[in-house]
């Protein structure tokens, strides 16, 4: 399986990876790019056309695709050091695309001697320029005289000099470095007349002056431009078949190569400037785009724009027509007569189409429909059948517009089955609001009866019936289910939940406890969406730090419970001490009665009783005893009286002191 990167495609891979091959061997390089999606498989491009092309699409051992293109060529000194690279353009659906190249570079080895490489023959346009692609070698002895001495001639067959690279009155110019054994040469303003055969010849100060003349070059001028070539030739694909058309025109002067134009703007279109295997040069375009009806039977051309030296320009165009198959399109109707007809008269109804190939069948249908007629089943295999053996049935109907859905039922019934219920409105809900519950089930015969229960832990409890049941959405509604039945059996809903919400409260669970060195406060909130609990002193957020410790945990699934711990409270004025409450419904403040605290002094209580518990305080230690037995109690009687849903919880930090076995406690507030 493949696993692109979200942005780029994968890299295509050459085999083999390297090229190192001595002159005159015959090489192929096989370029390979995953194909993922089929209907638009990635096109394989090369830089250079070395030689024979032959691209397939190939199938890997568990069946993936990938593209392939194998390029073969003869390898020649010409292509040592030449970047030869395959490009793999991926089209998408959106009708973008992206390419991605992976390249290679020749090393090509040979022996000296006395020899040439140029194409055998160039077609030019009267009145432009043309490039000669030229490179050469000589023997070993006369290497390192071929220096800045050098020049470069063009002879004809006749002998004449028609070029020479000393002389500032030639027509045209050596673009090659003959230190690097190159003698490409552009020639200007070429005529008919020109159309002859030429050859290089090398004169040195110092040998060699040699010439050329085993391979003669044979220029055609001509008053038209070659015509380009679309490939493939011909168009025949199926509506939404990925197309990628190539038009290639020959480009024998380098300074004003053709310009490819397409009639219609189709698709993406990327233009290059080739080379081929004899080093003259092509411009080519790739035209591709998304096949569909609109391109039936279009006129799909290139047009190659040939720009000449003094200023004009010559085009010429090839083209292809588009055949694409494609489903019937723009279905119409006519009646005859139009307008109005008098009851029992005969009209004629005539239904067209465009559709490629041609519409063979059509069938008519009322516009209101028809509901199944003729509903038949057949038994496979049919007549007896011993028991236990598996049977084939298989339901017909005819009807306007075709049978969506069948379903089989036994002859005797059945009892309800796919028991489902919908709430609406659906998702979170604001507490207090009404919520619709539907329950829906198939049966044979139908449901008789539907009825409502709310699952309580390991109990279930009736809260209505009937097939839709009105409720007010609740903190308390709890999870529920609904039970169908008929006169077979019953079926029941999976169990669901409404999800309600509601802004935060805090418990009246909250209080403080002190000890010699520390004061413990707590705060407990319950809401939905879950609330998030925050502490603030003197109007700022406090936050876990050295001097305060804060910790949190879940109370069942909408509650929180946060403990800040005060290190050496005496030192602090704790009475702007706040727990906040909040979540996207609202939020819910609870202030701390802390008072000054003194490290031995007495015992403080927090909430609506502090005024009584600052008055025992200057009681005598023996009231303290009684009256802190006496609170324990009220605690107690005052947490039994939290609602069930409230998460009762009592928290106390003890630390032993050196002066006395006696702890100052601040309760929680009783509600």
């Amino acid at each position: 399986m493949f696993f692109f990167p979200p942005d780029h495609p994968p890299t295509p891979t050459l085999t083999p990876s390297t090229l190192k091959v001595e002159e005159g061997t015959s090489v192929s390089l096989k370029c390979s790019a995953p194909a993922p999606c089929l209907s638009h498989p990635p096109a394989l491009t090369w830089t250079s056309s070395l030689g024979h092309i032959r691209d397939s699409l190939q199938e890997n051992l568990d069946r993936t695709k990938v593209q392939t293109s194998v390029l073969t060529f003869t390898a020649s000194r010409l292509h040592h050091g030449k970047i030869i690279s395959c490009t793999a353009v991926y089209n998408k659906q959106d009708g973008s695309s992206q390419s991605v190249s992976t390249s290679l570079t020749a090393d090509v080895s040979w022996s000296s001697q006395f020899i040439i490489f140029m194409p055998q023959t160039i077609e030019v346009l009267s009145g432009s320029c043309v490039t000669i692609p030229c490179s050469f070698d000589v023997e070993d002895k006369y290497k390192a005289n071929v220096d800045e001495t050098c020049r470069a001639l063009w002879k004809n067959d006749q002998g004449t000099v028609v070029f020479n690279s000393r002389d500032p009155q030639t027509t045209g110019h050596l673009t090659g470095n003959l230190t690097n054994r190159d003698c490409t040469t552009t020639l200007n303003n070429m005529r008919p007349e020109n159309s002859m055969k030429y050859f290089f010849r090398l004169e040195c100060d110092r040998d060699p002056r040699y010439d050329f003349k085993t391979r003669q070059m044979d220029i055609s001028v001509k008053d038209d431009p070659p015509t380009p070539t679309l490939t493939p030739s011909t168009l025949k694909v199926e509506e939404g078949t990925s197309v990628s058309l190539k038009c290639s025109a020959s480009a024998p002067c380098l300074s004003h190569p053709p310009a490819l134009t397409w009639t219609s703007s189709l698709g993406h279109i990327q233009d290059s400037l080739q080379e081929n295997e004899d080093r003259t040069k092509v411009q080519t375009s790739v035209l591709t785009f998304t096949a569909s009806n609109l391109h039936h039977g279009k006129i799909i051309s290139c047009t190659a724009v040939y720009n000449k030296q003094d200023g004009s320009s010559q085009s010429v165009s090839s083209n292809l027509t588009a055949d694409v198959s494609y489903s019937p399109k723009h279905s119409t109707v006519s009646v005859s007569p139009s307008g109005p007809v008098p009851e029992n008269s005969r009209v004629t109804l005539t239904c067209s189409s465009t559709a490629n190939p041609a519409v063979k069948n059509y069938t008519w249908y009322r516009a209101d429909g028809d509901s199944p007629k003729h509903t038949t089943v057949s038994v496979s295999p049919s007549g007896p059948v011993p028991e236990d053996t598996d049977v084939t049935l298989t339901c017909s109907s005819t009807a306007n517009p075709a049978v969506k859905n069948y379903t089989w039922y036994r002859a005797d019934g059945d009892s309800p089955k796919h028991t489902t219920v919908s709430v609406s409105p659906s998702g979170p809900v604001p507490e207090n609001s009404r919520v619709t519950l539907t329950c829906s089930s198939t049966a044979n015969p139908a449901v008789k009866n539907y009825t409502w229960y709310r699952a309580d832990g390991g109990q279930e409890t009736f809260i209505g019936a009937g097939h839709v049941l009105n409720i007010k959405a609740s903190r308390d509604s709890g999870p529920f289910f609904c039970e169908a039945e008929n006169a077979i059996g019953s079926g029941r809903s999976i169990i669901s939940p409404i999800d309600v919400h509601f802004a935060p409260q805090i418990l009246s669970s909250y209080g403080c406890i002190q000890t010699a060195d520390q004061l413990n406060c707590f705060c407990e909130t319950v809401g939905n969406p879950p609330p998030a609990l925050q502490w603030y002193l003197d109007g700022l957020p406090v936050n876990h730090s050295d001097r305060f410790a804060i910790s949190s945990e879940p109370l069942n699934v909408s509650g929180l419970m946060s403990i800040i711990t005060v290190s050496q409270p005496q030192q602090r004025d704790l009475s702007t001490l706040l727990c906040h409450s909040s979540n996207s419904l609202g939020s819910t403040t609870q202030r701390f009665c802390v008072c000054s605290l003194e490290p031995h002094g007495p015992e403080l209580y927090l909430g609506p009783y502090s005024g009584l518990l600052l008055l025992a305080g200057a009681a005598v230690s023996l009231c303290v005893n009684v009256f802190f037995t006496v609170y324990v109690v009220l605690l107690c009687k005052a947490r039994k009286s939290v609602k069930p849903k409230e998460e009762d919880r009592t928290y106390m930090s003890l630390e032993r002191r050196d002066l006395s076995p006696e702890y100052d406690v601040i309760g929680q507030t009783p509600k």
